[in-house]
């Protein structure tokens, strides 16, 4: 199936195929690692300044800067990683990889840019050039350092499902200067990204303070850096497969409609027929997912361990309830699509099988 559009065609509860993929105001939860990460608002941007653009010279191709970083990250790992599949990686890289949008005050350089199915991944490295150091102590976590106040606006992020946004500085990466920092983008779209150009926009830098009501940027530099990244087509490499099958928790009756299936991320769909709050629906679905499992064909089982995930329901946008939850997952790894056979969930195991 070329896109989840395409589910309007199946005999199966017509409601939440109309509505499920158009604009939503979501409710969210996600698992502890989802919040961890920081997470921004897309900000309305201003005409954006556009650099001029030059090449980096490094060796790596698209997909090694991932390829090594995922590898890095197995090594660390308790867990059985057998299954692991980075010889792909180069398969679905884009083209783009070590373009450098360079000024005055900072360096932007693309590390590698990975995309299949209805997931995306990019690595931004970011230079503060009069910067001694990027580390600054905000007093709040999730927010400490040097940052942007906006970092997911521009194409790349339309249409967006879920997007996971990750800081890393020199006090956790030692192959960072101090006046650097890494942004790591994972997002899982609506529909598939086609290959093709996609921009990403950034706007000002600095860091959060409290002005004694909320937390507020208190910039260092004031500007938007707009620049391109090209997706490649990796869809051979992500599958979606046809469920179609009843699941109940909390009282309340499920049809597990699909699940699409990428090397980094998996999307599931659950459509119900209820004229109860969509709250309650959602709360009884949510407080219950703790058992999800997947079981690779080699056996693996992936359990919490192995990946986050978060849950989203919410309006069409006019505020009428959409009829389905959606849980999106990331692999800490990434797996080969066609390999996951089972998707245990609510003590029930159903068999993933019917490729489209």
């Amino acid at each position: 199936m070329s896109d989840f559009n395409d589910f309007k065609k199946i005999k199966t509860p017509i409601e939440w195929k109309e509505r499920l993929y158009a604009k939503t105001t979501e409710r969210q939860i996600s698992s502890v690692r989802r919040k961890r990460l920081p997470l921004t608002i897309t900000a309305v941007i201003v005409l954006a300044v556009i650099l001029s653009t030059s090449v980096l010279a490094v060796s790596l191709i698209g997909g090694d800067f991932f390829r090594q970083m995922f590898i890095n990250k197995a090594e660390t790992t308790k867990n059985s990683y057998g299954y692991m599949n980075v010889d792909q990686l180069r398969s679905i890289a884009g083209t783009t990889i070590g373009t450098v949008l360079d000024s005055d005050e900072l360096k932007i350089e693309i590390m590698d840019v990975i995309s299949s199915g209805n997931m995306a991944m990019v690595m931004l490295r970011v230079t503060a050039k009069e910067l001694e150091s990027v580390l600054f102590d905000t007093g709040y976590e999730t927010l400490m350092n040097y940052r942007f106040g906006s970092d997911n606006d521009g194409s790349l992020f339309e249409n967006m499902d879920q997007t996971s946004i990750r800081y890393y500085y020199s006090d956790n990466d030692p192959t960072l200067a101090k006046n650097q920092f890494e942004i790591l983008y994972t997002i899982v779209n609506h529909h598939i990204f086609k290959a093709g150009t996609y921009s990403i926009k950034l706007k000002d830098l600095g860091y959060y303070f409290s002005n004694g009501k909320t937390l507020v940027l208190k910039p260092l530099h004031k500007g938007n850096w707009e620049f391109q990244v090209e997706l490649a087509d990796g869809n051979e490499y992500s599958h979606t497969a046809l469920i179609r099958q009843p699941v109940t928790t909390g009282g309340y009756n499920f049809i597990f409609e699909d699940i699409r299936i990428t090397p980094i991320s998996s999307t599931s769909v659950f459509s119900y027929n209820s004229n109860d709050e969509s709250s309650a629906i959602f709360k009884a679905f949510s407080s219950n997912v703790e058992s999800l499992t997947i079981t690779l064909s080699d056996g693996t089982i992936l359990t919490k361990d192995d990946f986050s995930y978060s849950i989203s329901s919410g309006s069409n946008g006019t505020g009428n309830p959409i009829s389905a939850i959606v849980i999106n997952l990331t692999f800490n790894l990434p797996i080969t699509a066609e390999s996951v056979r089972e998707f245990s969930i609510f003590n029930k195991t159903l068999s993933i099988s019917n490729w489209e």
